[in-house]
């Protein structure tokens, strides 16, 4: 976080409980594409039906959970160590 985000987050939690949650609010709005939960749970579903379809299709297969984790964990340890040397 930048030294300008800090004091500005710092400033905001000063803010009484329904300011920071409008606040909150507002900033979240802000990121993305404009889309509305609607519209996002919509293409979501769409997704999840054309990979369901992929699957049943034969034209790809499922990769195991454990699998997944493993390079979730992965993941976020090289990003750890990266954030930490950098």
């Amino acid at each position: 976080m930048s030294d300008e985000a800090r004091r500005i987050f710092e400033a905001a939690m000063q803010l009484p409980d329904a300011e920071r949650a409008a606040l909150a609010s507002v900033l979240k709005d802000s990121v993305g594409d404009g889309s509305s939960l609607e519209e996002i749970e919509a293409a979501w579903i769409t997704e999840a039906e054309r990979r369901r379809e992929e699957l049943r299709a034969g034209r790809t297969t499922a990769v195991p959970w454990q699998d997944v984790r493993r390079e979730i964990f992965d993941m976020v340890e090289r990003a750890r160590a990266q954030q930490a040397t950098g």
